[in-house]
């Protein structure tokens, strides 16, 4: 049997545990909000209000700071999360006098099952654009077995109001001591995953390294990257 026949008999084989793992944390998008809550009373959180417009976060005039959360999920093996957050404001906001950017500020906040803020990171847009993605990351306290994620516009006021419309989320599963090399991290990017995972097998159907880490991709040590990596790989991202 070929080397590109194994190839796809293995990936075929765990397709459906690494989806699983793909989908560890939960997204905010139009295709999977399964789960997530806000508290802006008599709004129905649905893939129609988050398609055609935004899930706004803003102080309503009772003191209610609106708020998403997103559903339970496992911390083990996270060090942190990150964030890629689609944030939109109204355009006819921006020409409201006491307008300002700092007031959109968006918090992206780790909580644990009972609501217990633990820690959380704030984003200021940096420019006046009515929609943007910020890149927000976030450390996972060291021994959270389970958590939420919320997210909330602290400044905002009726007027001058943040809103998310898409929130895509990436687990950092490993940190990356300087000069240390990592077994599996094919691509040097400090963790383990599944780029890594594409890039050994195009490494090993193409032969062209591309950049990528040989050391690291050798996970067996014994000075040649073959079939038994990617198969160590494999075991290593299903069981981590």
């Amino acid at each position: 049997m070929d080397m590109e026949k194994t190839i796809s008999i293995l990936l075929m084989a765990i397709a459906c545990c690494l989806g699983s793992l793909a989908q560890e944390l939960p997204q905010f998008k139009p295709s999977a909000i399964e789960g997530w809550s806000y508290n802006n009373p008599g709004v129905e959180l649905s893939s129609t209000n988050v398609s055609n417009g935004a899930i706004v976060l803003y102080v309503n005039s009772q003191g209610l700071v609106l708020t998403l959360t997103s559903p339970e999920f496992s911390c083990h093996g996270i060090d942190s999360i990150a964030a890629s957050v689609m944030w939109y404001i109204k355009p006819s906001s921006m020409n409201e006098p006491e307008f300002s950017l700092a007031k959109t500020a968006l918090t992206m906040a780790i909580d644990d099952v009972e609501g217990h803020p633990l820690d959380s990171v704030t984003c200021v847009p940096p420019e006046m654009t009515s929609t943007q993605t910020l890149t927000m990351t976030l450390a996972v306290p060291k021994g959270l077995q389970q958590a939420r994620l919320r997210f909330a516009a602290w400044n905002a006021d009726r007027e001058s109001c943040g809103a998310i419309k898409r929130a895509l989320f990436t687990a950092i599963t490993a940190s990356q001591p300087h000069g240390e090399v990592i077994p599996g991290d094919v691509n040097d990017d400090g963790h383990v995953g599944m780029d890594d995972l594409t890039d050994l097998i195009n490494y090993m159907l193409t032969s062209q390294d591309n950049g990528i880490n040989l050391q690291a991709a050798d996970m067996d040590h014994n000075g040649v990257v073959g079939m038994d990596d990617l198969t160590d790989l494999i075991n290593y991202l299903l069981l981590h």
